[in-house]
């Protein structure tokens, strides 16, 4: 079974893929990750992402169509898909891509209040070396700017400064919600109170996914 993760930027989606890949044998794509590996490449298409999303944007459909036929053809179990789609024209082109791999059986969507998303991600910072996440409010690193785990220096994105964390929002908004009303239509979209502790959410969708058939590693 295929599943997708959405929700705002902030609403946990990356840390709740964790969970669910220590519990279950998915191969995971996050749009986040790969997206963030191939901007730090010198070539045309890592400028390409980097530019975009320095500025804030999405990546458009046709180059994300093209990371994600090659994913697919370097995986071919059940995957978790994190960070993608985010449009119906993207809906469409991964409901084509896995027609012959199960479809795509389960839609979690984070939903998170917008409050709560601009103070996170306002707060976040990364570490350039190993890319760990600290939240400055909720989850902050033992020394200011170093990181816990490997000494590296920590920094905030451009893109989660408090304005443009406002255009993001917009964005989601925009082009995502038609696709999460899809999904709800499609009796395929499972909606998670995103405000509660990390613990509790994952325990809600634990227990979807075991419910709807997902067996536990080594079960």
């Amino acid at each position: 079974m295929n599943i997708i993760l959405i929700g705002p930027p902030g609403s946990g989606k990356g840390t709740q893929a964790q969970k669910i890949l220590a519990d279950f044998d998915l191969a995971y794509f996050s749009a986040g990750d790969i997206l963030r590996d191939l901007a730090k490449e010198d070539s045309a298409l890592g400028k390409q992402v980097a530019k975009t999303i320095n500025q804030g944007k999405l990546l458009s459909d046709q180059l994300m169509a093209q990371i994600i036929r090659d994913f697919l053809s370097k995986n071919q179990g059940s995957i978790i898909f994190d960070g993608y789609p985010r449009n119906l024209n993207q809906v469409v082109f991964l409901e084509e891509s896995l027609v012959n791999r199960k479809g795509i059986g389960l839609v979690i969507y984070l939903q998170v209040s917008e409050q709560v998303l601009t103070a996170r991600l306002s707060s976040r910072v990364i570490c350039r070396n190993c890319g760990a996440v600290y939240n400055l409010i909720t989850n902050p690193p033992r020394e200011k700017g170093i990181c816990d785990a490997c000494g590296g220096e920590l920094y905030q994105r451009n893109d989660e400064t408090p304005e443009a964390v406002k255009k993001r929002l917009a964005i989601f908004r925009q082009q995502t919600r038609p696709m999460i009303d899809f999904f709800k239509e499609k009796g395929s979209l499972f909606i998670v109170d995103g405000n509660q502790p990390i613990k509790d959410i994952y325990q809600l969708i634990r227990k979807k996914l075991i419910k709807t058939g997902l067996a536990l590693i080594g079960a």
